[in-house]
């Protein structure tokens, strides 16, 4: 329901942010919460925003996880399905 959606989108933030404080913008849980928040600005139609984020996460996995981690290969496919 899109309601319901609307209404996650600032927990997800709240968790995101929560891991970027304890745990850095490269540990691979705040990546999973970066890439979670993501997932729901696409599916809320906010593509634009999701995107940014996702770019975000692929470099991010990129450069911490290398090119062909299953979390990077996912990170792709996430900028491909845009």
């Amino acid at each position: 329901d899109q309601g319901k959606l609307e209404e996650a989108e600032p927990l997800y933030k709240e968790a995101l942010e929560a891991r970027w404080d304890m745990l850095g913008n490269q540990h691979p849980d705040t990546l999973a919460a970066l890439n979670d928040v993501a997932n729901l600005l696409s599916e809320l139609g906010k593509l634009e925003e999701a995107e940014l984020l996702y770019a975000e996460a692929l470099r991010a996995r990129r450069e911490s996880l290398g090119n062909t981690h299953p979390d990077t290969l996912s990170s792709i496919n996430n900028m491909a399905n845009l």
